[in-house]
């Protein structure tokens, strides 16, 4: 069919269209104008010359956000989202979307579009299910979860992404004893699976597995579960009690859990398979810091990330002197920095070799650190610990500058000669990574060039028969998120193995039958602006580990919710959906 007898056929009114002055207020309202040559008059006037061929074999139609703040301002009243959508329509496959940013970036494909709908309809059990059917910590991600998805999302090209992870907490927090009233285990398989580590990981494909029948032990080296989300993520940032009550929910479905048992001492891989372990999932985090070697460094008054965060969290007294500097860049080290402060220093330096924009840690603690006092020294390397009578008095630094791309993609620091300072310092924090003990691991599993398990990263099998990894051990120091994908990924793996064909998926959430959709804005709805997670008051932070942010109350994540653009809605709608007539709705 001929494109512009096919755009025809969707129009209701086409000669509307055609009434465009090129006045040009479309396109300086439009938030994207000049992105990638977007512009909306041009494609409105390519519709008056009935160009269609040529603008819908571009990637112009799925350029546009469909915000509506076009609309708003056009003075003939021209519904411009309804030329939009049937361009759409017709577009090469190569230019339309294979789905919505936000859920493509989510390591465990959880259905962004889709909670953030129930919740702007007032349904946050409905949200909560939702989220639960790909991840078993929606509480817990609703807190520390890195929201890669926020960075895809596209209302940021309107103005600020949505609160995203602050809306999986309210989820979360607003349906929390849902769990015992929907989570269901099929029938007994009889096959028994052992899980080694009961981190995010573990926990989660201990979850999904013995919501398939399956009898599941995990096997935990310390004396709780939860692994470094328990041990290495302050309470201000992680309740313990929000812990515990997921954590509980996953293993009240009758997983076993045994603490204080560590791999290598008290149990090995070939004892498990003699009790009868038919699958082994090893879900090792690493909770070892990463060593550096800093001259002229004094055992005395020197903390490692990993380990200070892991005391502080198992209630160690740490008695910090006023002065702590800080080496690292990741959230390892803002952690450090701002548990410093909670702990009473009176000044906090955290050392950076590249720059602010460049450090790995979530802008948002970043953000907080500073406004809790901790100061930064970016683009600076330490040369050299000072000390008197074997205690620390500081630290000589250097200043760097950033050269070509290294393999993180990102540009190498390089010492700029001459440019040494020094910083006064009573201790120094060195957050500069993890790593594991590969003691405590069986010599015959096979390991990668960069010291993590060699597995195969679909089915995460390892070179020895039933024997899965995944997670921190076998890729590298990871996120959340990331562990729960893994987790996912290897308890489908796992039940493929045992002959149950590796289905994990479970549908707990109503899905509508209709498609009420219609693409209609609110009024004033590309303006809608962020809303802010409320946060405790400043003052009040030092007076212990109080949760610093809170959660949204039900009229703050309904206005957040609505701000969604409904990605998914608008890619049925360019094939489904009816198109107005006459102008605005």
């Amino acid at each position: 069919m001929d494109k512009n007898l096919a755009l025809a056929e969707k129009f209701h009114d086409v000669e509307m269209f055609k009434t465009c002055e090129q006045c040009g207020r479309c396109s300086s309202a439009c938030p994207i104008t000049g992105v990638k040559n977007f512009n909306i008059r041009r494609i409105l006037r390519h519709v008056e010359l009935d160009l269609i061929d040529e603008i819908a074999d571009s990637p112009f139609p799925w350029s546009c956000t469909a915000c509506g703040r076009c609309e708003g301002v056009c003075p003939n009243g021209i519904a411009i989202l309804d030329i939009i959508r049937p361009l759409r329509s017709i577009s090469p496959e190569k230019f339309t979307p294979d789905g919505p940013p936000c859920m493509k970036a989510c390591p465990a494909g959880i259905d962004v579009p889709g909670y953030l709908r129930f919740i702007s309809q007032g349904k946050p059990e409905e949200a909560y299910k939702l989220i639960l059917e790909k991840v078993p910590f929606p509480g817990i991600l609703g807190r520390v979860c890195t929201h890669p998805c926020e960075n895809e999302c596209r209302r940021k090209e309107v103005n600020e992404s949505i609160s995203i992870c602050a809306l999986k907490r309210y989820a979360g927090d607003k349906s929390s004893a849902l769990p015992d009233r929907i989570l269901k285990v099929e029938k007994d398989t009889g096959h028994k699976v052992a899980v080694i580590g009961a981190g995010p990981a573990g926990l989660t494909a201990a979850f999904y597995l013995r919501k398939r029948g399956h009898h599941v032990t995990i096997f935990e080296a310390r004396s709780k579960p939860g692994g470094m989300m328990r041990y290495g993520i302050p309470f201000y940032r992680l309740p313990e009690d929000i812990l515990d009550r997921e954590i509980n929910q996953i293993l009240s479905l009758g997983i076993e859990l045994k603490t204080e048992k560590r791999l290598g001492k008290d149990f090995d891989l070939k004892q498990l398979k003699k009790e009868g372990y038919e699958a082994i999932f090893m879900a090792i985090g690493l909770q070892l810091s990463r060593h550096m070697e800093l001259e002229g460094s004094p055992l005395n008054d020197v903390f490692w990330g990993v380990d200070f965060l892991i005391d502080v969290n198992q209630g160690k007294n740490i008695p910090l002197k006023e002065k702590v500097a800080v080496i690292g860049g990741g959230n390892g080290a803002v952690d450090a920095a701002r548990v410093a402060k909670r702990l009473g220093a009176k000044e906090v330096w955290l050392v950076y070799r590249r720059s602010r924009s460049e450090m790995p840690a979530l802008k948002s603690e970043v953000d907080e650190a500073e406004r809790e006092g901790v100061k930064f020294h970016f683009l600076a390397a330490p040369v050299r610990a000072l000390t008197s009578n074997g205690r620390i008095t500081g630290m000589r630094c250097i200043r760097m500058e950033l050269g070509e791309p290294d393999e993180s993609g990102r540009r190498s620091p390089i010492p700029v000669k001459g440019s040494e300072f020094e910083i006064n310092a009573d201790h120094l924090i060195i957050a500069i990574g993890q790593s594991t003990d590969k003691k405590s691991i069986m010599e015959e599993l096979e390991y990668s060039s960069s010291g993590t398990l060699s597995v195969d990263p679909v089915t995460l099998k390892t070179n020895i028969e039933g024997v899965f990894a995944g997670g921190d051990i076998a890729k590298g120091p990871g996120t959340v998120i990331e562990a729960i994908e893994a987790g996912r990924r290897a308890a489908s793996s796992i039940d493929n193995f045992l002959g149950g064909g590796g289905m994990i998926e479970e549908t707990l959430a109503e899905r509508p039958d209709a498609f009420p959709y219609s693409g209609k804005r609110e009024e004033g709805f590309a303006d809608l602006k962020r809303v802010e997670t409320p946060t405790l008051p400043l003052p009040e932070r030092f007076n212990g580990f109080l949760e610093v942010e809170h959660c949204f109350n039900d009229e703050q994540a309904i206005k957040e919710a609505k701000r969604c653009l409904q990605c998914d809605l608008e890619l049925r709608l360019a094939k489904e959906a009816p198109v107005r007539k006459n102008g605005r709705p």
